[in-house]
């Protein structure tokens, strides 16, 4: 009697569930990988908006201003430009873009909206940023030290702290940044999952 060639059902089986487990694996692998990744980039975003603001700043000799807001389930920011001219070197604005008494022009182009479902934890209301690359805030927010935020972020359990928190809607990832006020530049950023995983 001859054997004729081809596979059985059992070794078809095996072969099926193989690529199952495989599959199941590299899905699990996956999302591991890609947990949080709206946060990070949120993160990005707002550095390269800050950086922008910074160079446009520097480029026409004023200030300009970063306004971090929320709408719905996702946070946006847009830049404005003081409208102010300094005298003799000196600044003599508001250094608030919100005011009614001068209403500071939109940079063109400099509507930047965070990832979907990604919006401000705590931000200031704004930022202002001057030619030397000083930044400050709205007032009555308070802002980070930068020990105080090391302190926290390199202790047991990292909690959400920082000059700007970023959130994914209703899920554990948090992305909290501290800003050098020197500088205008992000200093430290720091991924947090509440769900200690």
């Amino acid at each position: 009697m001859t054997r004729q060639k081809g596979f059985t059902l059992l070794e078809l089986l095996i072969v099926i569930i193989i690529i199952v487990l495989l599959t199941t694996l590299s899905v699990a692998l996956l999302s591991v990988f890609f947990r949080g990744q709206g946060a990070r980039q949120g993160a990005m975003i707002v550095t390269q908006v800050l950086a922008q603001a910074k160079q446009e700043s520097a480029k026409t000799h004023k200030y300009h201003f970063v306004v971090f807001s929320k709408k719905g389930q996702d946070g946006w920011m847009e830049i404005h430009k003081d409208n102010i001219q300094m005298s003799n070197g000196i600044y003599d604005g508001d250094q608030d873009p919100k005011t009614t008494s001068d209403s500071d022009p939109l940079v063109q182009d400099s509507f930047t909206e965070l990832p979907r479902n990604v919006s401000f934890d705590k931000s200031p209301d704004w930022m202002g940023i001057a030619p030397s690359g000083y930044c400050s805030y709205n007032a009555g927010f308070p802002p980070m030290s930068a020990s105080s935020f090391d302190s926290i972020m390199n202790g047991s359990k990292p909690t959400p702290v920082g000059d700007i928190i970023l959130r994914v809607n209703n899920k554990p990832y948090v992305m909290c940044m501290s800003i050098d006020r020197a500088s205008g530049k992000i200093r430290r950023s720091f991924f947090i999952n509440e769900d200690g995983q």
